[in-house]
């Protein structure tokens, strides 16, 4: 995604999220535990539709990337992000994650998260979570005592909270890893350059060559024929492929040909050469050029 694609989604956000013109959030149930603030995805689907005035598909398809993009985390469903036209529960970050362009400094809160995940869930991790688990340890293991400590830490705090507040930050938290470090196989929205696994552009731009180059020539030929050919303008005295009159073609076939005839034969020698009128004048030019040798048979 551009600096300009995200920072016109951010403004789409910041609408979503005022109090009067934005979607409508209130305190949800989440099992046993009432969520506040929650806003449902048929809630988000029909305030977009409303706001760009779309479709319910393409407000669908547009509340989606911003989940993709970690703008909406869902509250339920972790592993999918997408909008549910239902009355599935989602929230606005209320904290985001610095960056840094040094591979072992983002790797930090990485494995701290991991670690947590461990201690909370007491050694059972999905199996990529595992991996990556195994593969940080190893790699930073001069500094993984700072890290698990890190993690014992934040999870001592986090018990403290109270549970709504747990709830949403653990949801939260989540869903921020699952957009920025998906599992293996899968799409990440935040793929750029050669990380990505598809261009985005790459499609787009063959596909307006490929169409570009025979609409052009599709203008040009409706334009040069548009005279000539009665289903593209009115010819006179009548249309004979549309009445019974055959005036028309009975012009044609006169001994002189006709202006718009021979205006024809300048389009191309296709034309000159299947009219067998135009043919036979374009013989007899060969032979008053002296060219008998390159007939026309």
């Amino acid at each position: 995604p551009t600096a300009d694609g995200l920072s016109q989604k951010e403004k789409v956000l910041l609408e979503m999220q005022d109090p009067c013109a934005g979607v409508k959030s209130q305190p949800q149930r989440l099992v046993i535990t009432i969520i506040p603030h929650a806003i449902t995805g048929e809630d988000i689907i029909a305030w977009l539709a409303d706001r760009f005035q779309i479709d319910p598909q393409e407000a669908s398809s547009f509340g989606s990337m911003l989940v993709a993009l970690g703008y909406i985390y869902p509250l339920q469903d972790h592993k999918r992000l997408v909008i549910k036209p239902d009355t599935s529960l989602y929230l606005h970050p209320m904290f985001c994650h610095q960056t840094s362009t040094d591979s072992d400094v983002c790797s930090i809160p990485e494995a701290i998260y991991l670690a947590k995940r461990n201690i909370r869930k007491k050694g059972i991790l999905e199996l990529h979570e595992q991996e990556q688990y195994n593969h940080l340890h190893k790699w930073m293991n001069h500094k993984w005592d700072f890290i698990v400590m890190q993690a014992k830490e934040q999870y001592r705090a986090a018990k403290e909270r109270k549970k709504p507040d747990r709830v949403v930050f653990d949801c939260q938290e989540r869903a921020y890893w699952v957009v920025h470090r998906p599992p293996p196989g899968t799409v990440s929205a935040m793929d750029y350059g050669l990380a990505r696994r598809t261009d985005p552009n790459a499609h787009e731009s063959a596909s307006h060559i490929e169409c570009y180059f025979p609409c052009c020539r599709l203008v040009k030929y409706c334009a040069t024929y548009s005279g000539h050919d009665p289903f593209l303008s009115k010819c006179l005295p009548s249309n004979p492929w549309l009445t019974d009159d055959t005036t028309f073609w009975t012009l044609n076939i006169v001994e002189v040909p006709t202006k718009m005839r021979v205006e024809r034969w300048t389009f191309s020698f296709k034309e000159l050469l299947s009219d067998p009128r135009g043919r036979d004048d374009f013989r007899l030019f060969l032979k008053k050029e002296f060219s008998g040798a390159g007939h026309i048979q």
